[in-house]
């Protein structure tokens, strides 16, 4: 990027029959820095038309020109889509198109064209058919980005959430609670909070797996045997770290202001307080990739996508935080 002091970021249009276009157009001038869509610029107007969204488009061929159409168009770097997308109803065509907009975003960023990447909502279930082991943005963008150890992470003005587990059934999460990927995880969580947030000296909570961490034993032991051997190791070299916390008790008051991050041991353990407590603010994060990506934390709304009643807030913060990161 040759602009240094002025941050761009990428934003991938995600599934065109959700919510994604409705909150890109409503994100436009809203946020703190610029940004430009990977998108289709004839069916963001026929979506802003059809939703009655006023937005001025400006089709881009690189990312240096959306700086200086930021403040009177939206920057569209432009890719198709099939043209019988319509709101409301997923498209299975349209699978290659999502995934060549995340894949023009990754290149770019790995280019340091762009400051960073937010991803737009996108259906698992459809891609998974398209693209065979597709689980989800974050394992895709590690894939691309040839990274092992990485993770993620849900933030909010209050909370920063990491799920050690993450897209796996619950009856299943137990076989996961293994000693080397806990400490990778803590290691890498704690070189983010430096490196990504500006923390000199993290402060992290570790919760437990089951009820009342176990109540020593009794309800179950993956908190004697790995986690809390695993905390002890890992405060030897210089962590701070605490836990395993009750997960019912973790999330109270006190601890919000005494813990940086928490690095909870299944996926609902960690999104329900921080969705509780902000939804619509919270942003998904990715530790461990060579460039900065997040996300708003919701789906794709194809329930209401017909509607203009889609909230552009967890997509506007998702933007900040992608430049501030």
């Amino acid at each position: 990027m040759k602009n240094n002091n002025k941050k761009l970021i990428a934003v991938t249009m995600g599934d065109p029959s959700g919510i994604s276009t409705e909150i890109i157009i409503k994100s436009w001038k809203k946020t703190a820095h610029d940004f430009f869509v990977i998108h289709d610029p004839d069916y963001i107007l026929k979506v802003a038309n059809k939703l009655k969204l006023k937005v001025k488009i400006k089709v881009i061929s690189n990312p240096e020109e959306a700086h200086g159409a930021f403040k009177k168009y939206l920057p569209v770097l432009p890719i198709e889509i099939d043209k019988s997308t319509t709101l409301g109803k997923p498209n299975y065509n349209n699978s290659k198109n999502i995934f060549h907009s995340i894949d023009l975003a990754v290149k770019l960023a790995k280019k340091k064209k762009v400051s960073g990447i937010v991803t737009s909502p996108i259906s698992k279930e459809i891609l998974s058919k398209f693209k065979k082991n597709f689980t989800g943005h974050t394992d895709y963008l590690a894939k691309l980005d040839k990274k092992k150890n990485f993770g993620m992470m849900l933030l909010n003005k209050e909370l920063k959430v990491v799920p050690f587990t993450t897209h796996i059934p619950l009856k299943n999460v137990h076989k996961y609670i293994k000693s080397k990927p806990l400490e990778s995880a803590i290691k890498l969580l704690n070189s983010s909070l430096k490196k990504n947030f500006n923390i000199k000296k993290p402060k992290i909570a570790v919760t437990g797996l089951n009820p009342h961490s176990g109540d020593g034993g009794l309800l179950g032991k993956e908190e004697q045997k790995i986690i809390l051997p695993v905390i002890k190791k890992t405060r030897k070299t210089g962590i701070s770290i605490s836990g395993p916390l009750s997960p019912d008790s973790a999330f109270q008051k006190k601890n919000l202001k005494s813990y940086d991050a928490f690095l909870c041991m299944y996926h609902d353990q960690a999104l329900i307080p921080i969705k509780t407590i902000d939804f619509e603010n919270t942003v998904n994060y990715t530790l461990g990739l060579s460039f900065v990506r997040t996300s708003p934390d919701h789906g794709t709304g194809y329930d209401i996508a017909n509607k203009s009643v889609a909230s552009e807030r967890s997509l506007v913060s998702a933007i900040n935080y992608a430049a501030k990161i």
